[in-house]
């Protein structure tokens, strides 16, 4: 466990990634407007490696990470700052990113989730209410190439972390509540009717995945949802695909759940769904 004042972590991480080929693990501290980079095997208060942070950054609360080890590079989702940044590998200190996804074309919002695909030079970023998908090396105000929205995708509110797989997004889609504390507005002023507590929006989250080319109000091709799977309001993700197996942490029940579902790494009929109610 990396933890400590020594670790600079601060107390708002929320996303998380390895970079297998250098063996680091890359954190975002939002408030710090920074990125950590620890080695693979850090223990305790140890301090990061390199520390991406200042002005010439252009980090605005950096709340998911991603990692391309076929380009090399870094992408980091901005929870506020409605951009995508893009660095080195190695990028180290007061470093410019290589590329900015931002502007009002891009659509961006409020932004909890990133995932790329070397091969086809893709990237997925979990939005406000959708999926957006740009090409890989983008830069600047550009609208994105596809939007997954709408009722049939399942997704009402807050798509937070994603993964990547085999040409297939792997999405926590939470449907939790999204309210700004801040605002004033109360949530029986809000639009959508929920109960008292803002993460119980009472559609319920679920796991979805898509093709990564995929476009429009389309179904996800396969879901992790239901009674019996214990999900509420899914957020975190993480693939082992050695083992068949997903993990998923419920910001709701406070935990991690694990899905043995060997065959959703295997898709392969483009047309076919199929549903896991655990």
């Amino acid at each position: 466990m990396i933890t400590g004042q020594g670790s600079k972590l601060g107390r708002t991480i929320h996303g998380l990634a390895y970079d297998a080929v250098h063996d680091e693990i890359i954190v975002p501290n939002a408030l710090a407007d920074a990125i950590l980079v620890f080695r693979g095997s850090a223990n305790g208060d140890e301090p990061p490696i390199r520390v991406i942070q200042g002005p010439c950054t252009r980090l605005v609360t950096p709340h998911s990470v991603s990692i391309d080890a076929e380009h090399g590079e870094i992408l980091v989702a901005s929870l506020t700052g409605k951009r995508i940044n893009v660095y080195r590998w190695d990028a180290n200190g007061n470093a410019a990113p290589l590329r900015v996804i931002t502007g009002p074309q891009t659509q961006l919002g409020h932004l909890v989730g990133i995932a790329v695909d070397p091969v086809q030079n893709l990237m997925a970023v979990a939005n406000s209410e959708d999926i957006l998908i740009f090409n890989r090396t983008e830069n600047g105000d550009v609208a994105p190439r596809a939007r997954i929205a709408g009722p049939k995708t399942g997704i009402t509110d807050e798509p937070w972390q994603m993964q990547f797989y085999k040409g297939k997004i792997y999405l926590a889609a939470s449907n939790h509540l999204h309210v700004n504390l801040y605002s004033g507005v109360t949530l029986k002023e809000s639009s959508k009717a929920v109960p008292d507590d803002p993460w119980l929006n009472p559609t319920l989250g679920f796991v979805g995945i898509w093709n990564i080319t995929g476009n429009g109000d389309v179904p996800p091709r396969a879901m992790i949802r239901g009674p019996f799977s214990g999900l509420l309001h899914p957020v975190g993700l993480a693939l082992n695909p050695d083992d068949g197996e997903i993990y998923v942490s419920d910001s709701v029940r406070n935990g991690i759940l694990s899905f043995v579902v060997p065959d959703l790494f295997e898709l392969k009929d483009q047309n076919s769904s199929s549903e896991h109610k655990e």
